[in-house]
């Protein structure tokens, strides 16, 4: 178990597209569960679901898990990881930020951003990216968030330069690069994070990882095989289900 570092699962119940999310039974076990069971499975590191409220608290405890109440109107995941990071006993080197609407992730996705976090210091933060087919319907898809950075071309971790909802690089025929919304962060650069305003960028593309980039942060974006499986739209679930039933 590594002491150094933590997995944090921000937690909230009211979601403006999709109300009480999170609660959402996928074979019978609440989403929020199925986050929380496959994090621990790693082995990697303490988690702790970052809720907003008693009665998630509750689901997670009944649930095997540990979680920390913070403030319902919190106005994002990132604030929420950070007050619950606050309040730990512990104070970890390095946060994980696993968002409580992927109930599916390759094992593989957070050792690789935080390896490559904790071995260079002047990295602020990692996130994971795919390489996608360019004929796909993902260059269209506006929940599907492209990236360009440094290394692109052979698939190697890098500088990110810019986070867009629309095809990125546009010249590139072959193939985008894909971000999954899982990143690790060092301690100081997220608590000097959430004290940042949000800025332009970050509120055109509504991507928050813009504010970082703007403000000079030295954000990494981490090639990875592994996919992740994201719930924004009860659409989505059609996929988690396809997803458990065929593995």
């Amino acid at each position: 178990m590594n002491n150094s570092a933590v997995i944090l699962i921000p937690a909230r119940l009211n979601s403006s597209r999709f109300p009480q999310k999170i609660l959402t039974p996928i074979d019978g076990k609440a989403m929020i569960l199925h986050v929380l069971h496959r994090a621990q499975s790693l082995e990697f590191c303490e988690c702790y679901v970052a809720c907003c409220c008693e009665t998630v608290k509750k689901i997670i405890e009944d649930g095997g898990g540990k979680a920390i109440v913070t403030d319902p109107d919190l106005p994002s995941g990132t604030d929420r990881i950070y007050a619950a990071m606050e309040a730990l006993p512990i104070k970890p080197d390095f946060v994980i930020n696993l968002q409580g609407d992927t109930p599916v992730f390759d094992n593989s996705i957070i050792p690789s951003i935080y390896q490559v976090l904790k071995n260079d210091e002047s990295i602020d933060m990692t996130t994971p990216v795919v390489r996608v087919n360019s004929d796909g319907k993902g260059a269209q898809n506006q929940n599907a968030v492209k990236v360009v950075f440094n290394g692109m071309e052979e698939g190697s971790p890098g500088k990110a330069i810019y986070f867009s909802r629309n095809h990125i690089p546009a010249g590139a025929d072959s193939f985008f690069y894909s971000h999954i919304g899982i990143y690790a962060y060092r301690r100081e650069a997220l608590k000097k994070f959430v004290k940042l305003e949000p800025s332009y960028l970050e509120k055109t593309e509504h991507l928050e990882q813009l504010r970082a980039i703007q403000n000079g942060m030295n954000v990494w974006a981490v090639p990875v095989k592994g996919m992740a499986l994201a719930v924004d739209v009860v659409d989505d679930l059609v996929a988690i289900d396809r997803y458990n039933h065929k593995y």
